[in-house]
């Protein structure tokens, strides 16, 4: 299982999304001084003007451990690759979803109320990195396929 190349990115999209609760999205200044991370919103101040509901960062967070869990599933599926197929191939649709759901909405939506554009942090590209990992570890798996219907020729 490991001694494939694609078991290694499908390793590094689990890790990246595992990053993803350890560092900041972004930092925000301005009316509210506050941290964005995946699953809170670290204020500076004691009494934040911004008021937002428990459930605001619900949407983030369930989206990194569902491509966290895809990708850990698109690993050990590695005896059936058409599925390990198709896992990845939702996997990164996730992934694009959640950068655009972040960039176009987390992101844009937080500006506007605080009056002043954030200040990004590494977690912030993170879905792009997972979107290549998961890229990379499909064109292995069509690899293998490619090089099974080869070997089936032969025989």
């Amino acid at each position: 299982m490991i001694q494939r190349i694609q078991s290694v990115y499908f390793l590094l999209a689990i890790i990246a999304a595992a990053l993803m609760f350890v560092f900041p999205l972004a930092e925000f200044f301005g009316d509210s001084n506050f941290i964005l991370y995946v699953y809170k919103l670290d204020f500076f101040d004691p009494n934040p003007s911004l008021e937002l509901s428990p459930y605001f960062l619900l949407p983030l967070m369930g989206g990194v451990i569902m491509i966290a869990f895809l990708s850990l599933w698109a690993l050990l599926s590695f005896k059936n690759r058409k599925r390990q197929l198709l896992i990845t191939k939702i996997g990164m649709g996730f992934s694009l979803l959640l950068l655009a759901g972040y960039f176009f909405g987390y992101a844009l939506m937080l500006e506007r109320a605080v009056d002043n554009p954030p200040h990004y942090e590494l977690a912030s590209f993170m879905p792009a990195l997972i979107f290549l990992f998961l890229l990379l570890a499909n064109k292995g798996v069509q690899k293998d396929e490619k090089l099974i219907k080869s070997m089936d020729r032969l025989r």
